[in-house]
């Protein structure tokens, strides 16, 4: 195992729920904004602007922390391209053990819990004619999903929870935090299970790197995998 050099955080829990605190504003803000003005874009575009708005939102947040409060370096979060190779490795067979972890946790919940309704996401993907209309799923799934959660999920909470907790208890709380907030009850045991996969690469790594690229990974084939068998399966 490559053991991560960051020394103890100096940004502290309290931090971590400032930006959590970003999160839910800038989310809730968005929606509350699009209802006071009657606006009722496309769902492509609901998304894209959603998920714009939070990303800025809890990206900022981390960048003004770690670089201005504290005066560190991005590499703290793990953002380093050393062995950039093996972290791009690791990312994708992880994502790909990841995607059917979850896909076989979700198979075997089907038989104890009633079928769940589609999740927003995935009706977008369900309206996708062709594969440009997938673009726009694929970059907010694949591209922005990733990189805003890894950032803060494994990159600025993970390492504060570690420092005081331990490495398993920042793993598990880390991991069922990124499960709640997905806010799918019945996806919940799968997400908290590929959370805490994405936290171990994260520490097996040392790098944000390989979490970052698993999460896009294991993004990218559900997505494709639903909008392909939409099309290719019977009904």
């Amino acid at each position: 195992m490559v053991k991560d050099p960051r020394s103890t955080p100096p940004w502290t829990i309290k931090d971590s729920l400032v930006v959590l605190g970003l999160l839910a504003a800038s989310g809730y803000g968005t929606s509350f904004f699009l209802k006071w003005a009657g606006w009722r874009p496309p769902l492509a575009y609901q998304f894209l602007l959603a998920g714009g708005i939070q990303a800025i939102a809890v990206l900022s947040g981390v960048y003004y922390l770690v670089r201005f409060k504290y005066g560190r370096n991005l590499g703290e979060l793990g953002l380093k391209w050393r062995n950039l190779g093996r972290s791009l490795g690791l990312g994708l067979g992880g994502g790909v053990i990841l995607f059917l972890v979850v896909i076989l946790l979700g198979g075997l919940l089907q038989h104890f819990l009633p079928e769940p309704a589609p999740q927003p996401f995935a009706e977008l993907v369900r309206r996708a004619r062709g594969f440009r209309d997938l673009l726009l799923p694929l970059f907010l799934g694949s591209f922005l999903a990733p990189i805003t959660e890894e950032v803060y999920f494994r990159g600025f909470f993970y390492p504060v929870l570690k420092a005081r907790y331990g490495t398993l208890v920042g793993q598990v709380a880390s991991s069922l935090l990124f499960a709640v907030l997905h806010f799918d009850l019945f996806r919940f045991l799968p997400l908290a299970v590929g959370g805490w996969g994405l936290a171990y690469l994260y520490e097996r790594s040392g790098s944000l790197i390989a979490p970052v690229v698993a999460h896009s990974t294991w993004n990218a084939i559900m997505i494709l995998l639903l909008f392909f068998s939409l099309r290719l399966l019977p009904h």
